[in-house]
């Protein structure tokens, strides 16, 4: 029986390792260094371009930028004061027009983006939470 405890603690273990809640300094060093791809959040479909560009943010000095459906995307982007708290500003999008899911897709991301109060790292996801819709998780990507 002693075996069974010892293989259920190790596996434990490995499942829990990977996630990790860093400072909000040390978060936004990790953040700076990579572009992040949004690749599931909750049941949405997430669109791509015809030319197969994803919903990818960046982040630098404060900033928050990328593609964010249809338009691109620039708002200010606090990690803390608290350890996984986080707060995103009203941002801008350039006015370009697409098919109206993706102009769906884009508002529905863009609101529940802004509403996010919380960040957790998982191994190359970053999650994002807020109140209003299911957690957002974005994978690292190398830098441009």
């Amino acid at each position: 029986m002693y075996w069974f405890a010892a293989i259920a603690m190790t596996i434990f273990s490995l499942l829990t390792a990977c996630v990790s809640t860093p400072s909000p300094d040390a978060m936004k060093h990790i953040a700076e260094r990579n572009r992040w791809e949004l690749a599931h959040w909750g049941n949405q479909v997430i669109p791509y371009e015809d030319d197969g560009e994803a919903v990818i943010l960046g982040f630098k000095d404060g900033k928050v930028s990328g593609h964010a459906g249809c338009n691109r995307y620039a708002a200010a982007l606090t990690f803390g004061p608290k350890t996984g708290e986080v707060s995103v500003s009203h941002g801008i999008t350039t006015r370009m027009a697409c098919e109206p899911k993706r102009m769906e897709f884009e508002a529905a991301f863009i609101r529940a983006f802004e509403a996010s109060v919380r960040y957790r790292l998982d191994g190359e996801s970053l999650l994002f939470e807020s109140a209003i819709a299911q957690p957002m998780e974005f994978y690292r990507r190398p830098p441009e």
